[in-house]
């Protein structure tokens, strides 16, 4: 019988060589911390995609304040409400003051917002209580450049929309500026302050100023030179709504004006 030749081995098959080389250096690569990237490991944006997707920064804020807000009949409201509100509760009118200032902040600058009800108990009293609070706030704090009392109109038998503008689409109240000549040895410069904000207004938002108007009365306006009484729009033609909006236009009108 013819003898089978039995096959030698002379070392390890070419497989099994193969196999012992990827073992070997998957086991060296955890050794040494390396690891194979999984597609679903999140690694964040990368650092550029980050930046671009911040929020842009508003202007830097100047925390001391430059403007001084208050309402001398804090206890206005617009339409559909009554004119005024009873008891302690401000009106309407504090609001569009708070739009003002909040806007104004948003732009860079700080102000003081007075909300306190002057006009109560006795609503003859209003501008006494209002200028003693101006006084003591300009001597705390001289640095403030402007002096706004803001109020709402109370005009009767007047065309519809005489107080009403419209600004990109939306109704906005029209703005009327008012400074009083009794007592008043700043008269002619609270006139050529409302002027400025007057004619900024116009340029800027055409048909929102009413414009400006001396009143035979005492309106603060011997307590600081840019000192002004601020009509936004009017009880029976406005929504609260719409004297929010011209607060807010007017802010970017006044912030050009401070040093």
């Amino acid at each position: 019988m013819a003898r089978m030749r039995r096959t030698e081995r002379n070392g390890p098959g070419l497989l099994f060589i193969l196999v012992t080389l990827v073992v070997v250096a998957v086991v060296g690569a955890r050794f040494l911390g390396f690891y194979p990237q999984s597609e679903e490991q999140d690694l964040g944006p990368p650092q550029d995609a980050a930046h671009e997707d911040a929020p842009p920064e508003g202007p830097a804020v100047d925390l001391t304040p430059k403007v001084l807000v208050f309402h001398s009949h804090a206890s206005e409201n617009y339409h559909p409400k009554d004119s005024h509100t009873s008891g302690q509760t401000p009106g309407d009118v504090v609001a569009v003051g708070q739009a003002l200032v909040d806007k104004l902040k948003s732009l860079g600058v700080t102000a003081v917002h007075d909300t306190t009800l002057h006009d109560k108990p006795r609503y003859s009293d209003a501008f006494i209580n209002s200028d003693r609070m101006v006084d003591a706030v300009l001597k705390e704090q001289p640095q403030i450049q402007m002096v706004l009392d803001i109020h709402r109109d109370g005009l009767q038998d007047k065309p519809e929309n005489y107080t009403r503008a419209e600004v990109q689409g939306e109704p906005v109240a029209k703005i009327l500026f008012v400074v009083g000549d009794k007592d008043n040895s700043r008269v002619e410069e609270n006139l050529q302050f409302a002027q400025k904000i007057s004619d900024g207004l116009e340029a800027r938002y055409p048909g929102v100023s009413r414009g400006v108007r001396v009143f035979k009365s005492d309106y603060s306006g011997e307590l600081h030179p840019n000192s002004v009484m601020i009509l936004v729009g009017d009880w029976r033609g406005n929504t609260l709504e719409e004297a929010i909006r011209s607060a807010e236009l007017l802010a970017e009108v006044i912030v050009p004006l401070i040093k």
